[in-house]
């Protein structure tokens, strides 16, 4: 069997100068570590929070990454993640005040950190760590890697030099390229050594030689990542044989009398006539491959999924311009109170007209910045704004008697939630008991017992605290007499159909019959029919929103609805 390997820059290290960036949310912490290994010689970059290290990594050429776990906004172990699927060569090392095994096992078998470390450091120590990382990143990178894995394949010329295979490749436009990535390679030369991972490269290289029958040329373009060109452009069937070919190389493997785990993921895109460079075609499925390698199907690079990344990173790159320019805007869907059929309140939800790609909805963009940290500012500007607006309304109409606003998970993780409420109660002089937030099941279950502490802090505020989507999840009722819960939301989920399916209707009746012991009001969401509407009014629901009275509307819009009243007469 002979391999060739990529004589593109990617297949050699691609660092001059061996830089290290250390990000902690303390200044101090920064310098005393910069300061101690300063002797080492590495150049060093520091960040204070998880977003400065990302440009940090975009711009420079990081090797080895030292981070802190609990920061504002992202959190050590979010940044790792980041690390792992956008810069998977860098080694990560964990400095945390936290002694939590749970935590360092967790990120180690997930692969998501090289080294957990704890504070406080012992200067020679935390030196002795850096040095081993970068001597780990600069033994997998440069050119002696190649050499192992040559001689382990063969892959030698008659003076002993690794066999170098042209830069340009040709591409068949009547054929699939595939690609097959050994994903954890990291996690087995750390664990086993550098010569078990090159065997393992090289035993898997052969089952992929004897898979293909002698019939594709099979490279081997950087350690753990195989390609190979197969005349095939049926989609079905390829998917099936690239899934074949994934369940036979992912097992347990005997190295050197060493059980020694194989991940694999395995990626392929059909190439047509359409022009192609073969290294930015590799890399994309690379990352493809490893965006998608918790799941159990193979990655297909199509035109649809190059275009809906394409429009995933658009997006994640101009949220900031997208707040610096006001293209957010906010949209106010109506409460209705069921006793009366007054619009009596809002629901403040976001939406976003893109300069260039329109209407962006919600549901995307929030994923996404909730994926790397933008969430935590796009959800301050919407507390910012909505606060702002729930001071004008009430201004505008005394029958507006309170607005909600939607709180995320990662806004929770930071107490300076706190300290912004009430800044903007106190800058618009508005009532807090006119303010409601939101909070969704999930980000309750994440860690209850720090959740409970910070919603009795925006308790102390004036502000009202509602649970969101209650009925999507798993949530406990026994959570609503610990914490300090001022409205019930029922899911839509939970209030659909309850007009004929009679044990949704009976459990929807007991939650609002429980909530009136607890004096927790009851609102449901998702409202769509007449029907639903009245069994609601006749089980004691307190308020309702959905499509059946309004969508979210601009503001305009709503204080019409205020001023008319439209509702009243249907009750």
């Amino acid at each position: 069997m002979r391999y060739f390997m990529s004589g593109s820059n990617a297949a050699v290290t691609r660092l001059n100068k061996l830089e290290l960036l250390i990000v902690d949310d303390e200044p101090a912490v920064l310098s005393s570590i910069k300061r101690a290994i300063r002797p080492s010689g590495y150049v060093v970059h520091t960040a204070q929070n998880g977003k400065e290290a990302m440009k940090v990594l975009a711009n420079s050429n990081i090797a080895v990454v030292l981070t802190d776990h609990r920061m504002p906004g992202m959190t050590g172990a979010e940044l790792l993640k980041y690390i792992n699927q956008f810069y998977p060569q860098t080694i990560t090392l964990m400095l945390s005040g936290e002694s939590n095994f749970d935590m360092a096992v967790g990120l180690l078998n997930n692969g998501l950190a090289n080294k957990y470390l704890t504070k406080p450091w012992n200067a020679g120590q935390l030196i002795n760590e850096i040095d081993q990382a970068f001597e780990y990143f600069k033994g997998r990178r440069n050119h002696g890697w190649q050499r192992r894995i040559a001689e382990l394949t063969r892959q030698v010329d008659d003076a002993g030099e690794p066999q170098i295979a042209p830069n340009v490749v040709s591409i068949d436009a009547n054929a699939a390229l595939i690609a097959v990535k050994l994903v954890n390679m990291d996690d087995v030369s750390y664990s086993h050594g550098e010569d078990t991972m090159a065997a393992l490269v090289s035993e898997v290289g052969q089952l992929i030689e004897d898979a293909v029958d002698g019939n594709c040329h099979v490279r081997c373009d950087e350690f753990g990542l195989f390609s190979f060109q197969m005349r095939e452009t049926n989609e079905e069937e390829l998917e099936s044989w690239c899934a074949m070919l994934r369940r036979k190389l992912q097992r347990t493997y005997s190295i050197d009398k060493r059980a020694v785990y194989c991940q694999v993921g395995v990626g392929f895109r059909v190439l047509g006539k359409s022009p192609v460079d073969y290294n930015t075609l590799i890399k994309n499925l690379e990352l493809t491959i490893l965006r998608e390698m918790h799941s159990s199907h193979v990655s297909n690079l199509d035109d649809g999924t190059i275009e809906r990344y394409q429009r995933q990173q658009f997006i994640r790159a101009d949220v900031q311009n997208g707040l610096d320019n006001n293209q957010f805007k906010l949209a106010f869907q109506p409460k209705v109170t069921l006793k009366n059929g007054l619009v009596e309140g809002a629901e403040v939800l976001l939406r976003w007209q893109h300069h260039h790609l329109g209407w962006v909805p919600p549901a995307e963009f929030v994923r996404l910045a909730e994926l790397d940290g933008q969430i935590e500012a796009i959800g301050e500007w919407v507390l910012r704004q909505s606060v702002r607006s729930a001071s004008e309304l009430m201004r505008f109409s005394p029958d507006i008697k309170r607005i909600s606003m939607n709180v995320s998970a990662k806004q929770l993780q930071n107490h300076r939630i706190v300290q912004i409420l009430k800044d903007e109660i106190e800058r618009y002089s508005v009532d807090p008991a006119c303010l409601e937030l939101e909070i969704t099941e999930t980000a309750i279950a994440t860690n209850c017992d720090y959740v409970n502490g910070l919603l009795w802090q925006l308790k102390l505020l004036g502000v009202k605290i509602a649970i969101d989507d209650f009925g999507a999840g798993f949530t406990s009722m026994s959570y609503l007499a610990k914490l300090p819960v001022d409205v019930l939301k029922l899911d839509k989920s939970l209030v659909d159909n309850i007009d004929y399916e009679v044990n949704k209707r009976e459990l929807v009746k007991s939650l609002i019959e429980t909530c009136q012991r607890l004096n927790i009001e009851t609102i449901a969401e998702g409202v769509e029919t007449e029907q639903v509407l009245r069994i609601l009014q006749t089980i004691g629901c307190d308020q309702v929103q959905g499509f059946y009275f309004s969508k979210a509307v601009p503001r305009n819009e709503l204080e019409k609805v205020v001023i008319t009243q439209p509702f009243v007469s249907m009750m």
